[in-house]
C-alpha cells in the first residue's frame, strides 16, 4: 500500500500540477512524519519519473532535493522485552510527532513504566537535575531514527565510554502508549531512548527490570563515581550535609526506601516500600530541615500540596525513618 505522503502527491497530480508550495507543505509533512523509508522513497522517485511533467520547476527540484538529500529510516534490531511481557508487547515505530528533546531536558520528564526499575528512571532524573548537558551529551541523533548514547563503564579502576546505537521503536502493548520508561510529555523521547540504549547494553530489559543500583547508573552516565550512605548508621545531620552539599554542587542524588519486611511501616505517608527517588534539594525553615524529592512515576507523593506530580517536601526526622540509603554522583 502507498504511504500516505505518496496518496497525498499522487492524488494532487491527478487533479491538477504540483506547485512549489504545494510540494513544499507535503515535504514539511513528510519530515514531520519521521518514516522516510526506502521504499517511500522509491514511491516518490517513481512519482518524480512518471509525473516530471506535472511539476512546476522549482516544485519538482525541492521533492527530488528531499528524495536525494533525507537518509532512509533505519530499523535496527530492539532489545529483549520482560520476560512476563514476551506474548504481549511488541515494537512498533515511535510517533510521527516525537522529537528527542521538548523544552530541553528536566528532571520532570521521567516517567517509571511498567517495569520494576525505579532505581534507573530516578537516576535518569537525578542526573537531569544536576547536569542536563551529561544527558544531551550522551545521545546522538543520527536523523535516520536510530541514536548512538554513549554510556561509561567501570574497567580497572577507571571509566571507558562505551557506545550504544538503537532505533526509536516503541515497546508497546494493547494500543500506542509505551509501555516501559517515557517522558512526561508524549512527543519527547529522550527518556525512552536512553532506557532502550540501557536495556540493550545490559542485555535486555529483564536484566534492568528487576532492581539494581541507582549509583551505578549515575556513574554509566557522568563517568564519575558515586557513593552510598546508609540512614541506619549515619546520622541525620550528616545524611543532611551530605545531600545539602552535594546538590548545591549539581551532583545527582537518589534515595532508596526500605524493603516491605524491614519492619517500617508505610501506611499514609505517600511512600512506597522497596522504591528509588530522586532527591531534588535540601533546605531549613525555621530551624527545621527538608529534603525536597520526587517519586520517579511522576504522581504518588508525600504530604498534599493538591498537585500529584510527585515531587514533594519531608522532614529530614521523617526522612531518616522512611529511607534506608542515598546515593550521590559524582
Amino acid at each position: 500500500m502507498p504511504s500516505p505522503i505518496s496518496q497525498r502527491i499522487a492524488t494532487a497530480l491527478a487533479d491538477r500540477s504540483l506547485s512549489a508550495q504545494e510540494v513544499s507543505e507535503l515535504v514539511a509533512a513528510a519530515k514531520a512524519e519521521k518514516k522516510f523509508t526506502p521504499e517511500l522513497k522509491a514511491e516518490l522517485q517513481q512519482l518524480l519519473t512518471q509525473h516530471a511533467d506535472a511539476f512546476e520547476p522549482s516544485a519538482r527540484q525541492e521533492l527530488q532535493a528531499f528524495v536525494d538529500g533525507t537518509p532512509t529510516r533505519k530499523d535496527l534490531a530492539d532489545p529483549t522485552v520482560l520476560n512476563k511481557h514476551a506474548t504481549s508487547v511488541s515494537w512498533n515505530p515511535v510517533s510521527p510527532t516525537g522529537a528527542l528533546y521538548v523544552d530541553d531536558v528536566s528532571f520532570d520528564d521521567v516517567i517509571q513504566g511498567s517495569i520494576a526499575n525505579c532505581y534507573l528512571v530516578s537516576a535518569f532524573s537525578a542526573v537531569a537535575q544536576a547536569n542536563p548537558s551529561a544527558i544531551k551529551d550522551a545521545i546522538k541523533d543520527h536523523g535516520d531514527g536510530t541514536y548512538t548514547v554513549r554510556f561509561f563503564e567501570d574497567a580497572y579502576g577507571g571509566f571507558r565510554p562505551v557506545e550504544v546505537t538503537v532505533d526509536s521503536d516503541l515497546a508497546t502493548e494493547f494500543g500506542p502508549a509505551n509501555k516501559y520508561a517515557k517522558a512526561r510529555d508524549g512527543n519527547e523521547q529522550w527518556v525512552t531512548i536512553l532506557e532502550k540504549a540501557y536495556a540493550q547494553w545490559k542485555g535486555g530489559y529483564e536484566a534492568i527490570g528487576n532492581g539494581g543500583r541507582a549509583g551505578d547508573v549515575m556513574e554509566a552516565l557522568t563517568g564519575k563515581p558515586s557513593n552510598w550512605t546508609s540512614t541506619s548508621w549515619t546520622p541525620a545531620d550528616e545524611v543532611y550535609t551530605s545531600i545539602s552539599t552535594a546538590i548545591a554542587a549539581h551532583q545527582p542524588v537518589t534515595a532508596g526506601t526500605h524493603g516491605k519486611d524491614s519492619g517500617v511501616d508505610y501506611t499514609g505517608t505517600g511512600v512506597y516500600a522497596w522504591h528509588a527517588y530522586t532527591v531534588l534539594g535540601a533546605s531549613e525553615e525555621s530551624g527545621t530541615k527538608y529534603l525536597q524529592l520526587r517519586n520517579p512515576w511522576g504522581k504518588s507523593e508525600h504530604g498534599s500540596d493538591g498537585k500529584d506530580e510527585g515531587i514533594f517536601k519531608m522532614k529530614l526526622d521523617d526522612f531518616m525513618k522512611l529511607y534506608s540509603s542515598v546515593y550521590v554522583g559524582g
